[in-house]
């Protein structure tokens, strides 16, 4: 019998060090790495450009984003992943140690979190607010590379739709701006985006915009109405402010 752990394998975890290597150079040692090393032998890298990578595999709890951001007077290397996944993590940390100095990782402000969405995200699956609003991993995937920030909003956006399933008898008494984001959130669309949820295909015919003042980029939110009192958030994406016909619906 296997001994337990005090971290279950699917928590997000983050590492960050000053990197004395360019992008470039990063990157080629990176996709060597994960070429050629025994311990990625049922993995793969991914990304079109020098200073992002994504590793997925098969065998792995989740995919490895590892970004590169050129600055003075160190670059910046950080490695969002599962803790199930430590050990392909710390393969690639010892593969470039020599060019790596561990550093703490930047925090939201006043929290204890991480920045980045996906952190946030994560943090919601273990909120009082997944009793309506259910994240599903595809999400925090996603979330890793969005740079979407407005952490308020989007919490904000997340409990309207907690109260949408029980708005329907009530919606035209209230007020004007409410009715349209209840409209809004309760349009269907007749080319969903599908994601997998306990072991389901399942269709997030909703989808919802969260705006915000601090960036031109906005943020769409796919969901699907799973029970009475429950929705599943399955896919985020960022959506550009002046798009406003993100997608075909059919009517309520």
């Amino acid at each position: 019998m296997e001994p337990p752990t005090s971290t279950a394998p699917k928590k997000l975890r983050i590492r960050a060090y000053d990197c004395a290597l360019s992008a470039r150079k990063m990157r080629e040692k990176l996709d060597k790495l994960v070429a050629t090393a025994p311990v990625f032998n049922e993995s793969w890298a991914t990304g079109d450009l020098f200073m992002s990578a994504r590793i997925g595999g098969m065998q792995q709890y989740g995919d490895i984003l590892v970004q590169h951001v050129s600055q003075r007077p160190r670059n910046e290397l950080t490695m969002e992943y599962r803790a199930g996944d430590e050990a392909l993590v710390e393969a690639i940390a010892q593969a470039l140690a020599k060019d790596l100095t561990p550093k703490e990782p930047r925090l939201v402000p006043g929290k204890k979190r991480p920045e980045g969405l996906a952190f946030f995200f994560e943090m919601i699956q273990a909120s009082p607010l997944r009793r309506q609003v259910l994240i599903a991993d595809a999400v925090i995937e996603e979330a890793h590379e969005l740079g979407f920030e407005d952490y308020r909003e989007i919490r904000s956006k997340l409990e309207f739709l907690s109260m949408v399933p029980r708005l329907g008898v009530l919606q035209r008494s209230l007020d004007e701006r409410v009715q349209k984001d209840y409209q809004e959130a309760t349009r269907v669309h007749a080319k969903p985006r599908y994601c997998l949820f306990q072991g389901k295909r399942v269709a997030l015919r909703h989808r919802v915009k969260v705006i915000s003042d601090m960036r031109e980029e906005n943020l769409g939110l796919h969901f699907a109405k799973i029970s009475d009192n429950q929705i599943l958030v399955g896919w985020v994406q960022p959506v550009a402010s002046w798009d406003v016909g993100w997608g075909n619906s059919k009517g309520r």
